[in-house]
């Protein structure tokens, strides 16, 4: 018989704090890999790319938190990637020129600082169909989905192509669905049971492919002198995705926000910071300044990429004279789907358990009241 192990249960145990620390990777090491990327023939793989791992990512699956994990890709101009598909979500960003991303049959052409989604089971390549280099991040929960085993993917598959629509008919030979399975309320509790259907005929959500422009994105944020005084302009904005529903994200495992502040502005001038369960990344698009995280200073300024709020360590951003633009990027609806989001906008606020009970009010940003 093997050996069985036994251990004092997590409820039973004291609380034992063990978050990822802040990890910057500045600009100078982003370019850097992109130069070597781009060195030399496409790699056997069809992909110029690496995954970016921070220093506690010790167990061989390369991300930069324990659920995400970060990519740069490059591709030459005229160069294109396989057609792939996995179980993951990917949210994207480009970092330096464009070309073209195609999920399933729907086409992007990509700019720089655009957003864009490739949902989960979708096939999808790009294309750099311009004249200059094209790189971009990959921010997705593959890392997570390797660490419990349930990571999934194939490669080389044809480019896809448009099929008609098929009406939802019930198979006569297949009448056990949804629609037809058994639900039995007893009587005793008001309580449910259901049958095997219910489990394996899930009604889907629609998930298409999404698309951000930069263009249409900036109009919204204050970015230049005398735009906090515009009541159309807010300093934070999130890029939502309707399929994500009450757990208000951009894919149902990141969210990804695009923050603004015009030059000038005077920074957050307390000293405290805020609080949240979800990890938090920020890759810095302009401007410069500093993060306090877990009592440790961070400089940072643009084409940065910061590791800037590991789960639940205290962390605040102060913002330099030439204000800035930040795409944030978190964990956070996929933690309002296991119900353990817990948020503390300040540490004279209440911890939150978001999605559970009624939310932080009264706030437009990060320990900022609204008007």
């Amino acid at each position: 018989m093997n050996m069985i192990t036994f251990g004092t249960p997590s409820a039973a145990a004291p609380v034992e704090r063990d978050a990822w620390s802040a990890y910057l990777v500045p600009k100078e090491a982003i370019d850097a890999e992109i130069t070597r990327l781009a060195a030399g023939d496409m790699p056997a793989s069809g992909y110029r790319a690496s995954s970016i791992v921070h220093p506690r990512a010790t167990d061989g699956i390369p991300s930069f938190t324990p659920v995400t994990e970060v990519t740069i890709t490059v591709l030459k101009p005229g160069e294109r990637t396989p057609v792939r598909r996995g179980n993951y979500s990917l949210l994207e960003t480009s970092i330096l020129g464009g070309g073209r991303a195609s999920v399933a049959t729907t086409h992007f052409p990509i700019r720089e600082s655009d957003v864009w989604t490739v949902p989960s089971m979708k096939p999808y390549y790009y294309e750099n169909t311009s004249d200059q280099l094209w790189a971009w991040l990959t921010y997705s929960n593959a890392a997570f989905l390797r660490r419990i085993g349930a990571y999934w993917a194939e490669e080389n598959l044809p480019i896809p192509e448009p099929k008609p629509d098929v009406a939802d008919a019930l198979p006569a030979e297949r009448p056990y669905t949804r629609k037809t399975g058994p639900i039995h309320r007893l009587p005793s509790t008001g309580t449910e049971l259901r049958g095997y259907e219910h489990l394996t005929d899930i009604e889907p959500v629609p998930n298409p492919p999404l698309h951000w422009q930069w263009e249409d994105i900036a109009p919204y944020l204050p970015i230049n002198p005398g735009h906090n005084d515009d009541p159309n302009k807010r300093g934070i904005w999130l890029l939502y995705n309707p399929a994500t529903e009450r757990r208000q994200g951009t894919t149902p495992v990141h969210f990804a926000t695009y923050a603004g502040a015009s030059p000038g502005t005077p920074p957050y001038a307390g000293t405290r910071g805020h609080f949240h369960t979800s990890a938090s990344i920020n890759y810095h698009r302009t401007g410069h300044g500093y993060s306090i995280v877990d009592g440790q200073r961070v400089d940072w300024k643009a084409g940065d990429l910061l590791l800037s709020a590991p789960s639940w360590l205290e962390h605040a951003h102060y913002v330099g004279k030439d204000g800035w633009t930040v795409l944030t990027v978190q964990d956070h609806p996929m933690q309002i789907a296991l119900g353990s989001l817990l948020w503390q906008e300040s540490p004279d606020q209440p911890i939150l358990s978001l999605g559970n009970e009624e939310g932080q009010k009264g706030f437009v940003f990060p320990r900022e009241a609204g008007k």
